[in-house]
């Protein structure tokens, strides 16, 4: 009897997992014997990012600690703003580094996102479309001298396409820079306790392997956009909605 009980409440804790919607991730990183606050990320009922914060050291020279917000804004289920800001916390001040705005083209089904500098100099023009098993995307890039207006003909162009298998996890991705001949791909494969990355037609080209967590396989299954680090060197906080 109380073997099918641990059964069943195990049963049910799990099934809780996977059916409740996730409101908030938060990340610790261990620091010698201790555990320091490194990364929140917080979600709504849909499962769209909509504030991450990553928390940073403490300033000597300015006495506060400067933590690192993107904040996100969307209208029947797509984005429509972006913001990143730098936290002075000691001074409650958050200083505008970046900020994006986005169109949703519902014939075409795809997402042009537009990205300023704080003083509205334009760093890139992003166009994604995005279907069950393939998301891709094209960049107009003016990374290191944004400009007033987009002139394309000056632009990097950075051409990126990823593939998804059914459990929405992404098993290849690749990347064309109009600076570069040979493309970057990115390989990814699974098994039940681990998958490997490995990337070709890099200056070094590797594969790492990876644990593949309880905690990713959760967040994989729920579509949500988020990557734990290793479980020996970090610890997570989950809660629900």
């Amino acid at each position: 009897m109380l073997k099918n009980l641990i059964y069943i409440t195990i049963f049910l804790t799990s099934f809780l997992s996977y059916s409740q919607n996730i409101k908030s991730i938060t990340e610790f990183k261990k620091v010698g014997d201790s555990l320091s606050k490194n990364r929140l990320s917080e979600f709504d009922k849909s499962g769209n990012l909509v504030r991450e914060v990553n928390y940073g050291r403490f300033d000597s020279r300015l006495k506060t600690f400067r933590n690192k917000i993107r904040t996100f804004e969307y209208k029947n289920e797509q984005r429509v703003s972006e913001y990143f800001c730098e936290d002075f916390v000691s001074k409650d001040t958050c200083v505008l580094r970046s900020f994006s705005t986005f169109e949703f083209d519902k014939k075409t089904g795809i997402e042009k996102q537009m990205k300023y500098e704080s003083d509205s100099l334009i760093r890139f023009v992003r166009e994604m479309k995005k279907s069950k098993i393939i998301k891709s995307s094209k960049t107009y890039s003016w990374e290191f001298l944004p400009v007033e207006k987009p002139d394309f003909e000056k632009a990097l162009v950075l051409v990126d396409t990823i593939f998804y298998d059914k459990m929405n996890r992404k098993i290849k991705r690749v990347n064309y820079n109009s600076g570069k001949k040979e493309p970057v791909i990115e390989l990814y494969k699974y098994s039940d306790e681990n998958y490997s990355y490995q990337t070709i037609g890099t200056f070094r080209d590797t594969t790492l392997t990876f644990q593949y967590t309880k905690l990713q396989k959760l967040v994989d299954k729920k579509s949500l956009n988020y990557i734990f680090q290793n479980s020996e060197n970090y610890k997570y906080e989950i809660e629900y909605y």
